[in-house]
């Protein structure tokens, strides 16, 4: 029996033992299995939040691509729509057309993704490699960047970015030498490109916008392959174009009064910075007679480009402005322009554009009585140049007083020197020597390598060529250098002034209207030395008389010019001449023998624009 109790105490005493132990396993397992409880949902949440995150990176990657993709759309229909911005977004039109608009594009539930793009300039070092400063701007490529920002938790934003530089590389490079445009009567302006390697003009072609133009003016960039031109239409609204090379847009336009019989604006870029100005009358008289437009050297085509019309008071004239013209410093480090400007009263004056105002209007008027044909500033009877070398401005003009039959010198200049600043100084009005009739049609071109400029006039009282050499510091003049010209008539030019160069050889140019010429009729000049050379013997024959003549410098080849004539018959031809360095002179039909158009939209008042690229 001892035995048998003392068996069931120690049983009894085991359990006890093994109850105990397993509480205390429990505790330990249970802890241990919160621990690797927690660390596994740790793990699992984990991996649901950067599952998430790698899903919403990759929708927002997609937004950023589809931008990067939308603004190439836009760089294709025109690299000119590329325009520098800080903050954009894009539409896509129902034609699938994209195009730039607001501030952002917002994506997902609750907007939840919101897209920024941006576009801006680049530069590059003298290897060509893109630099983020002390470089110079590429103006043939865009940086574009794509930036998509999302809201990951309530105090989490995350964001990221794509970039790419999108180029311009279709732009049209030294395939053409010049371009020419002109109106036809139609509803869009037409142009052509001139090739100097084939001596040859392409097939016509039209605008992609525009209206029946009459008046035409085109000025080249001096930093890049871009053309600003503008004409008017007989209802005075003057349109302004711009080419870059690829397309044509309409950028502006705006009313300048008058029926196109007289020119009421110019274009001039630049030198240095290849800003482009447009000039213009406002069509009042007393105060703001004149207002002027801006585009960036670095802006490409396009109406958000130009800067908002700003008005120009001018101090010494009164009437509503009639005719415009322009001249800017060939001097690379500048950005000078002098305008000069006729109004209804045949009042002239002048200012200087010092590359971001106009200012130093002379103290009182430059003329208070232009010549003219029937009424006030119905002729083109004044001009502006800059001497190549010093920056001096050189202006001369036409007064009423000039007779043939008297030998009354109709010629008068005046200079404004000592530049560097647009603080020139406005010297006094002075008749040049030895001239002896009136001067109804006139013009000056500047040698481009000298301080030298040209003078050349026909008045109609008596018809007869005068022509005067600028050697830097006076005038030599040689009258009646032909006595039987073409007569002037409003709205005409019958004489215009260039310069060729071939080696050491230099020659001025005169081409005016033969009383009876129906080539080409030219004079040479050998600094104030003068000759009449043989006409020209054009195919076909210009109808005589001639309206408009204008010879245009090709300033890459200095041995040859464009002159392009406007005739009686609505016709319009280019010849080239070429001169060797023995100053002998060879012409030909730049047009290939046929006019280059039928049926201009007017004849005088210049119904047409040429110019060379300047571009390097």
């Amino acid at each position: 029996m001892m035995k048998i109790e003392k068996l069931k105490l120690k049983i009894e005493n085991f359990c006890r033992r093994q109850a105990g132990f397993s509480v205390i396993e429990i505790i330990l397992a249970a802890a241990l299995f919160m621990i690797i409880a927690t660390g596994s949902i740790t793990v699992i949440l984990q991996g649901t939040d950067s599952n998430r995150l790698g899903e919403e990176q990759t929708v927002a990657n997609q937004y950023a691509a589809e931008g990067i993709e939308a603004v190439r759309s836009i760089k294709n229909q025109g690299f000119g729509n590329l325009i520098n911005s800080n903050g954009t977004g894009v539409v896509r039109s129902e034609n699938n057309v994209w195009a730039f608009d607001g501030a952002n594009n917002q994506f997902g539930p609750s907007n939840k993704y919101t897209r920024i793009l941006t576009v801006s300039d680049i530069q590059r070092d003298t290897n060509g490699n893109i630099v983020t400063s002390g470089g110079t701007t590429d103006l043939m490529t865009k940086k574009v960047s794509s930036t998509v920002s999302w809201n990951f938790t309530p105090g989490r934003t995350n964001s990221i970015e794509l970039t790419s530089y999108l180029s311009d590389w279709r732009r049209y490079i030294n395939i053409s030498d010049g371009i020419i445009v002109y109106g036809d009567n139609t509803a869009v302006p037409k142009y052509r490109y001139y090739t100097n390697s084939t001596d040859s003009f392409s097939s016509e072609l039209s605008s992609p916008t525009g209206a029946s133009g009459l008046t035409y003016v085109i000025r080249t960039s001096p930093i890049k392959p871009e053309a600003i031109a503008a004409y008017t239409t007989s209802t005075g609204v003057l349109k302004v174009l711009c080419f870059d090379d690829n397309n044509w847009k309409e950028d502006w336009s705006v009313i300048v009064g008058g029926t196109s019989t007289t020119r009421r604006f110019d274009i001039a870029y630049e030198t240095n910075s290849g800003k482009a100005i447009v000039l213009y009358s406002t069509n009042v008289g007393t105060a703001n007679e004149l207002a002027y437009r801006t585009k960036s050297g670095s802006s490409g085509c396009g109406s958000a480009n130009w800067s908002t019309a700003t008005n120009f008071n001018p101090l010494r004239t009164s009437g509503v402005v009639q005719w415009v013209k322009m001249a800017w410093d060939r001097r690379p480090n500048s950005n000078l322009i002098t305008a000069i400007w006729a109004d209804a009263n045949s009042d002239l004056s002048a200012a200087v554009w010092s590359g971001s105002v106009w200012g130093n209007e002379p103290l009182a008027a430059t003329e208070t009585s232009l010549e003219v044909v029937a009424s006030a500033q119905d002729v083109d009877d004044f001009d502006v140049e800059y001497e190549s070398l010093s920056g001096n401005a050189m202006v001369v003009w036409a007064n009423s007083s000039g007779n043939n039959k008297g030998n009354i010198n109709g010629v008068r200049y005046r200079t404004c020197t000592a530049v560097g600043t647009s603080g020139c100084t406005w010297n006094a009005v002075t008749t040049p020597p030895t001239f002896k009739d009136d001067a109804t049609n006139l013009d000056i071109s500047a040698n481009s390598s000298s301080n030298e400029i040209i003078f050349a006039s026909i008045g109609d009282s008596a018809s007869d060529l005068q022509i005067g050499y600028w050697d830097g510091s006076s005038w030599k003049n040689k009258a009646n250098a032909d006595a039987s010209d073409g007569t002037p008539l409003a709205g005409t030019r019958l004489v215009s002034t260039g310069w060729l160069t071939s080696g050491g050889t230099t020659r001025s140019i005169i081409v005016y209207m033969d009383r009876d010429g129906t080539g080409i009729s030219f004079f040479s000049g050998n600094a104030g030395n003068f000759k009449k050379e043989q006409d020209f013997a054009t195919t076909p024959s210009i109808g005589n008389p001639k309206k408009w003549i204008d010879v245009q410098m090709d300033p890459k080849n200095p041995d040859q010019l464009i002159t392009v004539v406007s005739d009686l018959n609505s016709d319009l031809f280019a010849k080239r001449v070429i001169m060797n360095s023995s100053a002998k002179f060879a012409w030909t039909d730049s047009d290939g023998g046929a006019a280059l158009q039928l049926n201009l939209g007017q004849t005088t008042a210049q119904p047409f624009g040429f110019a060379y690229w300047r571009n390097p």
